[in-house]
């Protein structure tokens, strides 16, 4: 038996819902994609949503609204999918890297204020791997916040969706998110002016625009993952906590204890182990554990590897393990007795 590390949750009802799209010749960006805008602003609290073609499409929109350029300075985590990265680079601005803290995910907030100055136009925060990052830490900043909310879709964070309080959100829809559709994003912002600069950028009317777009047979398939969102979410947190209890009394650890309102779009297990053991013992199991995050951004910018590192221990030591709606009892089962039984 082989276990994948990700699976997306695909069932019948949305190759209906592109079979349809098909059989109606609706390729474009028309009702189905407004819908699924419409309900992903209902859903976030956020009052304007474009859905686009990717996660780097979404952070450019943003940058673009605010009209980075040269000697603009972006804050990021350093251990964060390369999206914002790729973006940034298209606008002349220049990243600025905060490292995560000591045995957590995320960075702190004072960390991040301490790197504010006149040149910072935006910062980037991540709830990453479905654990929340505490954005009330950073009220009062004056500059905008960017929540990536792409794997906590769906949850609520101190009585409101992920996203919902700050100047923007972003969402990928991968296929190893928690909704996909089959790839794509989405980008909020509760500010009219910046909602309409994103939109004709985007694309999908006679102005100058870089095509963003996404296809009707994309969003029709987003509004079926989005109605079987909380039964996605109810059993990724199920397999969480069967997971979560084999970790506990071996010498592993999990970044932070098991806790219901998380999302678990990944199973991140810091092994006290090398690489060539945890490697040999999952892949002799039939089980695929990955590396979520390799390379940090650090490695990107040319960065003195010395400065970050609770990023750089995150990328050799954390890996994700199978979790994802679709895994049998017998696969749960056996990865729990894996998880427990690896000393």
């Amino acid at each position: 038996m082989k276990i994948v590390s990700n699976r997306p949750t695909i069932t019948r009802k949305e190759l209906e819902g592109v079979l349809d799209c098909l059989i109606n010749e609706e390729l474009t960006t028309g009702s189905p994609v407004k819908s699924f805008e419409s309900a992903l602003s209902e859903l976030t609290g956020q009052k304007f949503c474009l859905a686009v073609n990717s996660l780097t499409a979404a952070y450019h929109l943003i940058f673009k609204a605010l009209e980075l350029g040269d000697g603009d300075e972006v804050i990021m985590p350093s251990y964060l999918s390369v999206a914002p990265l790729s973006a940034l680079s298209l606008t002349g601005a220049k990243a600025v890297l905060v490292d995560c803290e000591e045995n957590s995910l995320m960075p702190g907030a004072a960390a991040i204020r301490a790197l504010v100055t006149g040149n910072t136009k935006a910062v980037v925060v991540c709830h990453i791997f479905g654990c929340f990052f505490p954005t009330e830490d950073l009220d009062g900043l004056q500059v905008p916040v960017i929540e990536d909310i792409s794997h906590v879709i769906g949850t609520e964070y101190n009585d409101n969706h992920p996203g919902k309080s700050s100047a923007f959100a972003v969402a990928s829809f991968a296929p190893s998110m928690i909704i996909t559709t089959g790839n794509g994003s989405a980008v909020f912002t509760g500010n009219s002016r910046h909602f309409s600069a994103m939109r004709d950028i985007r694309g999908g009317n006679d102005s100058l625009n870089l095509e963003y777009s996404i296809t009707d047979f994309q969003g029709a398939m987003g509004l079926s993952q989005l109605a079987k969102l909380k039964e996605f979410l109810k059993r990724r947190r199920e397999i969480a906590k069967r997971f979560s209890d084999a970790v506990r009394l071996t010498p592993h650890k999990i970044p932070y204890p098991y806790n219901e309102a998380f999302a678990y779009q990944s199973f991140p297990v810091v092994f006290d182990s090398t690489a060539d053991s945890v490697q040999k013992y999952w892949k002799k199991n039939g089980v695929e554990v990955i590396q979520p995050l390799e390379h940090p951004l650090h490695y990107y910018t040319g960065s003195e590897v010395s400065a970050y590192p609770y990023a750089e221990r995150l990328s050799k030591k954390l890996y994700s393990v199978p979790l994802y709606p679709t895994l049998s009892k017998k696969e749960i089962d056996m990865i729990s007795r894996l998880l427990a039984g690896f000393i």
